[in-house]
């Protein structure tokens, strides 16, 4: 996501883009985003003026959840807006005719060969503004105006009949200014976690995986598997994540004709794992059971309560310990009492994370690690009572 600077960012990278290009074709050739009817830049050679006339809202996105919402909470989605831009070319009468030519094939190629706005480009040329965080690229693409429309812009516009032509600028992404809510979380449901299972009344030879518990664990907790069909030499789990990749296989060890039990790894890191039991015959043939998911906590292993104090505009700085590491791409908050609040950017795996609350309200807050929508444990798995020291005291 983004900041309401992102539009101006956006103009700003797409003018860097074309400013590389057009000097190569035209010697002295200036790229500006002013005013399409304002007089040329003085003593340029030839210039190329982008100018945004029109935005408009993204209906997918716009009808999309909020990313990194779940059930029970609430959040607002971004704004996403797309931008209409009209690249004119115009030269003065003693540089040549075909002076505008040149340029509009110039810029039209450039944005043929990078169509989209890179986070380098956008860092660069716009370092203003958050633009360049955005997961979601801002692609370039030219947008098909019939002569009627074009013919209105330019009487609109004053521009007369120079050489123009449309491109859009999809999709920027700004943030809602409306903080989002997450409740703490339900301390039982039902027995042991457990949902509604369905078992089939008839016999089947295929493997069956029917649950795993716990169905949140930590690194280094041993996994409870039931399944059905464990007629095989050989037993194994496998575990993947969307982010982290896999397969990560696990020993298993059969306790009885439907369980199996396998052992996370210590450093077996935080999100939702896909689940599988291979069996291996002894003819070497393979099967494998459907898929179930366990969810790895991350921890806080840094000192609670933390305690920190508010700086001349309100704001909150945090910095929290965590085990196991977080890598680049998994999407990391702290949910301090029912506010997310996210991860400042990190280009390594860590343990260090560091927050900032921009409104902080002195006070004592439950504070919860979010790791790819897995949360820290809040309270005691022996109690079932919240943990007094999982909290953040700000003063």
């Amino acid at each position: 996501m983004s900041d309401p600077r992102s539009v101006a960012a956006a103009t700003e990278g797409l003018r860097a883009v074309l400013q590389d290009a057009v000097s190569r074709a035209v010697p002295g050739a200036v790229v500006t985003v002013g005013a399409p009817h304002e007089a040329a830049v003085e003593g340029a050679a030839a210039e190329l003026n982008v100018f945004l006339y029109r935005t408009t809202v993204d209906g997918a996105w716009r009808n999309s959840d909020p990313v990194g919402a779940r059930p029970g909470e609430t959040r607002c989605p971004p704004l996403p807006l797309v931008l209409h831009y009209l690249l004119i070319c115009r030269a003065p009468a003693d540089a040549g005719a075909t002076v505008p030519q040149l340029l509009l094939g110039q810029a039209m190629s450039a944005l043929h060969d990078r169509p989209v706005l890179s986070p380098d480009v956008l860092r660069e040329a716009a370092g203003f503004s958050d633009l360049y965080r955005q997961q979601e690229p801002v692609r370039i693409t030219p947008a098909a105006l019939s002569t009627e429309a074009m013919a209105r812009l330019w009487t609109a516009l004053h521009i007369g009949d120079r050489l123009a032509v449309a491109y859009e600028a999809r999709v920027v992404l700004i943030d809602s200014a409306v903080p989002g809510r997450a409740p703490l979380p339900v301390l039982r449901r039902g027995e042991r976690d457990r949902g509604p299972e369905v078992t089939a009344s008839t016999a089947v030879t295929w493997p069956a995986l029917h649950s795993v518990s716990p169905p949140v664990a930590a690194p280094g907790t041993e996994l409870e598997l039931v399944c059905r069909g464990l007629d095989a030499a050989t037993v194994s789990v496998s575990l993947t994540h969307a982010v982290l990749g896999g397969p990560v296989v696990l020993p298993a060890r059969v306790i009885s004709a439907g369980t199996v039990r396998a052992v996370l790894g210590e450093d077996h890191g935080a999100g939702r794992w896909s689940v599988v039991v291979s069996l291996q015959a002894a003819d070497g043939s393979r099967r494998t059971t459907g898929t179930r998911w366990v969810d790895v906590a991350p921890r806080i292993t840094g000192r609670l309560p933390l305690t920190a104090t508010r700086d001349s505009g309100g704001a909150v700085d945090l910095a929290v310990e965590c085990t196991p590491r977080v890598h680049p791409g998994q999407r990391v908050e702290l949910l301090v009492g029912e506010l997310p609040v996210p991860a400042e950017p990190f280009t390594e795996p860590t343990g260090r994370l560091r927050f900032r609350v921009a409104r902080g309200v002195p006070g004592r807050y439950a504070v919860r690690l979010r790791v790819d929508g897995v949360d820290s444990p809040l309270v005691d798995a022996r109690t079932e009572q919240f943990e007094a020291d999982t909290a953040v005291v700000i003063t």
